[in-house]
């Protein structure tokens, strides 16, 4: 696979996204998806709003078939008009918001391309409330594949152990589910890094904060970071792109403020192993831009029929 990089301030190897555009009409059989936290709905305390208006342009140079977004924080107000505003501004459809009844109104929401996906069913609660963010499950047939299954969710950020019960939502997707084998794909800020990344310098972080991140050891320490979810994940068959494609991991998080200033991934579309051989690309948009636009990156995977 060819890969069109730019170099990038921060060291950082990237895509550029004119040329993956191009590459994206070139490969028009090719089923794109991004997943993107765009940190309090785009929305800042003051009220402004140019963070979302300028993540809708960016999402729209994407020409994706499917985005799953998350803390969608404040776009249930006035009948989810900043969803709709979104979704046509894209010239795609949202499937019913994902609520975040425990994670301060971190909704999850799904677009998609209608001139390129076809819905055939859909679930909005799909884990029953067991999620502190929410879980949601869309079949999708996308440009004429064979149909997936699209998990979407923003797993716990209180800790390790709420992330790994979470994941034990998720195992029996990696392979068959309902006896059934099923091509799946699974999208979302999962606050984790990856379970081959080198472990993030936490010590630079406040203390109050690293209990997101890290193990308590038993002398009452923090140790390193609690990786169970993304290691169960793995073992039940969900596949990190990255690895598949032999890449150095990217940071999705870590640069946008002094007390979190750990380069680190939390943001992820995994594969289940009915779709490895499918992996056609995987990037992470780290630009001055992007950084400017939210605390997390947005991450494209393309798969290839």
């Amino acid at each position: 696979m060819n890969e069109l990089v730019v170099s990038d301030p921060a060291g950082w190897q990237v895509t550029d996204v004119r040329a993956l555009a191009a590459t994206r009409r070139h490969g028009v059989d090719h089923a794109r998806l991004v997943t993107y936290n765009i940190l309090t709905g785009g929305i800042d305390s003051d009220g402004g709003e140019w963070r979302r208006q300028q993540q809708i342009e960016f999402l729209a140079s994407l020409d994706a078939d499917v985005i799953a977004l998350q803390e969608l924080r404040g776009w249930d107000e006035g009948g989810w008009w900043r969803l709709w505003a979104a979704a046509n501004a894209l010239g795609m459809v949202p499937l019913p918001p994902v609520l975040s009844r425990h994670g301060r109104g971190n909704h999850l929401a799904l677009l998609y391309r209608p001139a390129t996906v076809r819905v055939d069913d859909y679930e909005s609660d799909a884990a029953r409330g067991a999620f502190y963010h929410g879980l949601g499950r869309a079949r999708l047939s996308i440009r004429e594949q064979p149909p997936m299954t699209v998990l979407f969710t923003h797993l716990s950020s209180l800790g390790g152990a709420e992330r790994y019960t979470e994941a034990k939502w998720l195992t029996g997707y990696g392979d068959t589910h309902d006896g059934e084998p099923q091509r799946v794909v699974l999208a979302g800020d999962l606050n984790t890094v990856g379970v081959h990344d080198p472990e993030p310098g936490w010590r630079r972080i406040p203390a109050n904060l690293r209990s997101r991140h890290c193990y308590l050891t038993a002398g009452g320490e923090f140790g390193d970071t609690d990786r169970r979810a993304i290691q169960l994940l793995t073992t039940a068959g969900f596949h990190d792109p990255v690895d598949v494609l032999g890449h150095p991991p990217h940071r999705t998080a870590g640069y946008w403020s002094p007390e979190d200033a750990v380069d680190h991934r939390s943001d992820f579309i995994l594969t289940n192993w009915h779709l490895v051989d499918h992996i056609a690309a995987a990037t992470v948009h780290d630009t001055e831009m992007t950084r400017a636009l939210s605390d997390h990156l947005p991450v494209v995977l393309d798969l290839a029929p």
